[in-house]
């Protein structure tokens, strides 16, 4: 008992966040070995990404068909083919462009550099949220945005193989990056009911990826000559094409797995996890990079990934607590709104609120109670009822009833009743 108490408070977190961060490093591994320049360098990335999205369809629609009570499959079936195609293409559309792009990047720059561009998402998620009107401009937030913004050109400055269509590239992903999470908050928002988690979330979006990324891969890698004999013998033969299709297939269920420890954090967690995790994540996809490819780090890089990682960190915190405040003043109004019943306390004791009852006070099931000073009583605050309003009130009441009147005070300074007690029977208090 006491190991299963000491997880739930502070282990409870670690499958899920493990998950995410081998997934995440894991993931980007497998985009730079498969479509690298000086890796297998597959003529098609867009194509294999499509083949990621199509697999992430299936899984969602299959497993939010069967159990749609689970996985909030009853949700999609209920929304209408306007509200579906609403919030599925546009967030569809920005998130396989932004995934498509990174993809690309990736056969170009080296997965330290990746990382630390694509950590520059925060400032176009502002930019974006200030558009949408889901965050107002403060001095806080521009402050973040500016140290990210010099972190990102140290880290650029200080990069050893610097290749200038794969940082525009990857800067691109970010820039779609910052616009994707705003955009699906911004529409998920308006939905009614909501989506009920990841897996739904990924069905409606998935289809849209899968379309447009097939589409962006036609247009731009014409597969059907890039992956012909002339290119390698990707499907030349049964066997080959069994091993193209398996590549696909591991890259999808890495990203799978990814996204739903990701959601089930989002869910789960608070925003401090949340944050610190972030920031883990990107740190150990850099490790990663440096150890398993080599990538070269030197003074000032190192100088760029404190600086925005720094500023990521004082993003996420300055959300935190811009959220808090908010929360904390919605709170005060829900308080100020509700109707506020008291209890009126005897006049031996001189409590405002409700004293607990001693154990030793019991009456007798059946007993009358003919005391009014200590009748079980409240009295209705100050909700702008007026004195004729309170004696019309007393004046409906059917006289045998339990509940009956009282005046709050004395005759002469109050002819109309605002204390109401409970006379009858009182049931036995152990």
């Amino acid at each position: 008992m006491g190991a299963y108490t000491f997880y739930k408070r502070h282990c409870i977190y670690f499958p899920a966040m493990a998950g995410w961060f081998i997934c995440s490093a894991g993931l980007s591994s497998y985009n730079k070995v498969i479509f690298g320049q000086d890796h297998a360098a597959f003529p098609c990335p867009l194509l294999l990404t499509s083949i990621h999205f199509f697999i992430q369809w299936v899984f969602s629609y299959s497993a939010s068909s069967l159990f749609p009570g689970y996985f909030g499959g009853e949700v999609v079936k209920e929304m209408s083919w306007k509200k579906y195609l609403g919030v599925s293409v546009p967030c569809g559309i920005v998130t396989a462009l932004d995934v498509g792009l990174s993809n690309l990047s990736l056969v170009r720059i080296s997965v330290t550099f990746f990382t630390m561009v694509k950590s520059s998402s925060p400032i176009w998620c502002l930019l974006s949220a200030f558009t949408f009107g889901l965050e107002k401009i403060t001095c806080n937030l521009i402050a973040v945005g500016g140290l990210i913004t010099a972190g990102e050109v140290l880290t650029a400055f200080g990069e050893v193989d610097f290749d200038f269509v794969g940082f525009m590239l990857c800067t691109a992903a970010a820039v779609c990056g910052g616009i994707r999470w705003t955009l699906v908050q911004f529409k998920l928002q308006k939905l009614e009911p909501p989506l009920g988690g990841p897996v739904v979330t990924m069905r409606v979006l998935s289809s849209t990826m899968f379309f447009s990324m097939l589409v962006l891969s036609s247009v731009i890698e014409e597969p059907w000559n890039a992956l012909n004999g002339e290119h390698g013998d990707y499907f030349a033969t049964f066997e080959d094409g069994i091993k193209t299709i398996s590549l696909g297939l591991i890259g999808a269920f890495i990203a799978i797995a990814m996204v739903l420890c990701e959601f089930w954090l989002i869910l789960e967690s608070n925003a401090i996890v949340l944050m610190i995790g972030g920031v883990l994540k990107e740190m150990i996809t850099i490790f990663a990079g440096v150890s398993f490819f080599g990538d070269n780090l030197n003074a000032i890089n190192l100088s760029g990934i404190a600086v925005v990682f720094s500023g990521v960190f004082l993003y996420k915190v300055s959300l935190h607590l811009s959220k808090m405040e908010t929360q904390e003043k919605e709170d005060h109004l829900d308080v100020e709104k509700n109707i506020q019943f008291t209890r009126v306390a005897s006049s031996m004791d001189g409590y405002e609120d409700e004293p607990p009852l001693p154990h030793r006070l019991k009456r007798t099931r059946g007993e009358k109670n003919s005391d009014p000073d200590i009748a079980l009583s409240f009295k209705v605050a100050d909700l702008g009822l007026d004195e004729d309003a309170l004696l019309e009130i007393e004046m409906d009441m059917d006289p045998s009833s339990p509940l009956r009147g009282r005046p709050n005070g004395s005759p002469s300074t109050s002819r109309s009743p605002s204390v109401f007690e409970l006379d009858g029977d009182v049931p036995e208090i152990t």
